[in-house]
């Protein structure tokens, strides 16, 4: 499974808030307290369906949700939810805390959350003021950024060299703000692997696509794995 999973990353190609999968994110905090509940997703069809609660009580900052194994609908939801760390029990989170939505296999993932009151309060394919959706892009070379809602365009370029590998665990997040029809930032450069979260201001929904390799430059040859010389072993002594 872990290897399926790793050629997956390998072979993730673009990134869409509005339709997860691993390596994307997007993270809302739900201010009042009550029961929701959550239809997930996939391409558009129904899938599964999730429950948690916001509890004043709760001490919990953080409320991580994976919606790639969410139970089928009509299941019960204390123990499909797909929450972490919540098995057996209804997931909750303080109202001062945040909720994350993922998909740690497949792609196409979104989902639509509604208080116990039946009012829609959150819909992964329209980001509002206040979401975030955060990303990891592996693979070095250019992409095409865009607001699909707004109109809004950029660029991302994503680099590895050695240089980056020796200080790849203390690169800082790149934050980037999504408003109107612009980004705070219309050409991101990025490390691979680098955290960048969009905070969104106005409506959104952000996709991410690969544009094209890019070339090694000549005379500085990338970073490659080679099979290490074997050793030769012992011969018969000659009688």
């Amino acid at each position: 499974m872990q290897a399926k999973l790793n050629m997956q990353l390998l072979n993730t190609h673009s990134h869409d808030s509005g339709a997860l999968g691993p390596l994307a994110m997007v993270v809302h905090s739900f201010s009042q307290p009550g029961h929701y509940s959550g239809l997930v997703l996939r391409h558009g069809r129904p899938v599964g369906e999730i429950a948690f609660v916001v509890d004043e009580k709760s001490e919990a900052m953080q409320l991580d949700i994976d919606l790639s194994a969410s139970g089928p609908r009509g299941a019960s939801a204390a123990t499909d939810c797909g929450c972490h760390g919540q098995a057996g029990a209804t997931a909750s989170v303080s109202p001062k805390g945040h909720v994350l939505f993922h998909a740690s296999t497949g792609g196409g993932y979104a989902v639509t959350v509604t208080h116990a009151d039946g009012k829609p309060v959150f819909d992964s394919t329209r980001l509002e003021n206040g979401d975030l959706f955060a990303v990891s892009l592996l693979e070095p070379t250019a992409y095409r950024l865009e607001n699909s809602l707004s109109g809004a365009k950029g660029g991302i370029a994503v680099s590895f060299d050695e240089e980056i590998a020796r200080r790849i665990r203390s690169l800082e997040t790149v934050y980037v703000d999504v408003q109107g029809k612009k980004f705070s930032s219309g050409k991101i450069a990025l490390a691979s692997t680098q955290g960048l979260v969009f905070r969104v201001k106005d409506p959104s929904r952000i996709v991410i696509t690969r544009e094209k390799p890019e070339p090694t430059p000549r005379g500085k040859p990338g970073l490659r794995w080679q099979k290490p010389a074997q050793t030769p072993g012992p011969t018969a002594s000659a009688r």
